[in-house]
């Protein structure tokens, strides 16, 4: 059946931070979303479809699942749907979400205990923060903080090309770093900031068992108070002429190193 205006214009309306943050939802849209929802623990408050998704192999897989999770599923047109798409191409299927909201006392752990967290310094770019939530949990990383001014984590750019990774990771908005960063260390932590001048190279850096490695701003990189309070400035060597590197591609090279130079 079709939705209504008023129906609409609400779903339409969680492609705005102002009504996400009001009222603690997001939209998701596609099938690899949805698998990747069902599987997670966020709560799924409401799906809709349209019949030709459900006539499919994957729709009816993907609804059965939704039908075992006891969520309110809906059928309705492909018109409806089309009206509050984010891709140009839409699948058949989505979904309202509720936000999971964690504590940066969650993700620090106590002085005896592994852990491995990424930061980010006011990162603007809702592709690069999603492809960077991606590499985190690509990596193995145990927690994401996001610090102050950085893009918001439930902008549907960055849930779409995180490409399942916020369902897969504890991730902190709105952080105070320089704060967060005093209590890691008096937890055990090292403090690791990507910098173009920095004294060590990514690959003679052996990380602590307890590290927290931060990423900068897209244009000026990790701030001067940040970079003042690291125990370590991590570089990449360049050998071309590129005035900088992107901050997403900086992310999966660091971390691209850090099982196999974990410190004992």
């Amino acid at each position: 059946m079709a939705l209504t205006r008023a129906r609409i214009k609400e779903l339409r309306n969680l492609g705005q931070k102002k009504h996400r943050v009001e009222n603690g939802r997001f939209l998701i849209e596609g099938v690899r979303m949805m698998q990747e929802a069902v599987e997670s623990d966020f709560v799924i408050v409401e799906a809709f479809h349209t019949q030709q998704f459900a006539e499919s192999v994957a729709g009816r897989t993907l609804l059965t699942k939704l039908a075992g999770k006891a969520v309110h599923v809906q059928k309705t047109t492909e018109r409806d749907l089309a009206s509050f798409a984010e891709t140009v191409t839409a699948q058949g299927i989505f979904a309202v979400l509720r936000q999971k909201r964690f504590s940066v006392d969650h993700l620090l752990k106590a002085k005896d205990s592994p852990s491995v967290l990424v930061a980010f310094d006011a990162v603007s770019d809702p592709g690069n923060l999603g492809s960077m939530v991606r590499t985190c949990d690509w990596f193995g990383v145990q927690g994401i903080l996001l610090g102050r001014n950085s893009v918001e984590l439930y902008n549907p750019k960055v849930v779409r090309s995180s490409m399942g990774g916020i369902f897969h990771l504890p991730i902190v908005e709105d952080v105070d770093l320089l704060s967060t960063i005093s209590n890691a260390k008096q937890l055990g932590y090292k403090v690791y900031v990507t910098n173009v001048d920095g004294e060590t190279h990514y690959d003679r850096v052996r990380f602590w068992q307890k590290a927290m490695i931060i990423f900068g701003n897209e244009a000026w990189g990790v701030s001067d108070q940040l970079k003042q309070l690291a125990d370590v400035r991590v570089a990449i060597r360049r050998y071309g002429a590129a005035e900088s590197l992107n901050v997403g591609v900086a992310c999966g090279i660091v971390l691209s190193s850090l099982h196999r130079l974990f410190d004992e």
